[in-house]
């Protein structure tokens, strides 16, 4: 039981995961609440090793979303730099392994820091195509990620979210109260096979991916 526990983030103390464990209780319930969250897929995540989640984006709501499936495996993911702004925000922030990003300015730091945390085992949380998205579809991946696969050769767990746009678009300030959300994750992708691609034939090949889970995700929570 403990050592499962520490594999959910490794190196990190105890107690930082269980805090994760405890905001990832209370999301359960206002989710389960308020969108009659599903999730699927979750056996395809490797307990060991590093995993890099790559998620289509549509909603603020994005990583709460992921993080409810996957608490066997807490990830890292980024955020954007202005919410250090407010000390106590900032200080939460750190302690649920969020990586600071200027999105007006990004530097190379923040890819460092992306391999960094997959080469010492970790997971890590990208929404490659940048920003949410505008029309509820996934849309273009950026290509920085290849550069984070190429050098730290992490497993690629694709995942698709559907009802985080209908939920909160990024036109709206705040999110519906309620409605309904669902989440799958894919298959494993071994890094291996998509560094056999061209680099854009690789973008390509996992933005359809995870559009066609979206698609399958569309269908089975309308049903």
């Amino acid at each position: 039981m403990l050592r499962d526990l520490k594999q959910r983030q490794p190196g990190h103390p105890l107690t930082r995961i269980i805090w994760w464990h405890l905001c990832h209780a209370l999301c359960v319930v206002w989710f389960a609440f308020s969108y009659r969250f599903r999730f699927f897929g979750q056996a395809n995540i490797p307990r060991t090793g590093p995993v890099l989640f790559i998620s289509n984006h549509q909603s603020m709501l994005d990583p709460i979303i992921v993080g409810i499936g996957s608490s066997h495996r807490q990830f890292y993911a980024m955020a954007r730099a202005t919410l250090w702004n407010t000390k106590l925000l900032g200080i939460m922030m750190d302690t649920l392994n969020a990586i600071p990003v200027d999105q007006d300015n990004p530097d190379a730091s923040t890819m460092k820091r992306c391999i960094e945390v997959l080469k010492q085992d970790h997971a890590l949380l990208i929404f490659p195509e940048g920003a949410r998205t505008r029309t509820g579809k996934t849309e273009p991946f950026e290509p920085g990620l290849m550069l984070i696969i190429k050098r730290a050769k992490p497993t690629i767990i694709p995942v698709a979210l559907e009802g985080a746009f209908d939920a909160w678009p990024r036109t709206k300030k705040l999110p519906k109260f309620f409605g309904r959300i669902a989440c799958t994750y894919g298959e494993p992708i071994e890094a291996e096979k998509l560094l056999e691609m061209k680099p854009k034939e690789a973008l390509v090949h996992l933005q359809t991916t995870v559009e066609n889970l979206r698609l399958e995700l569309a269908e089975s929570i309308q049903s």
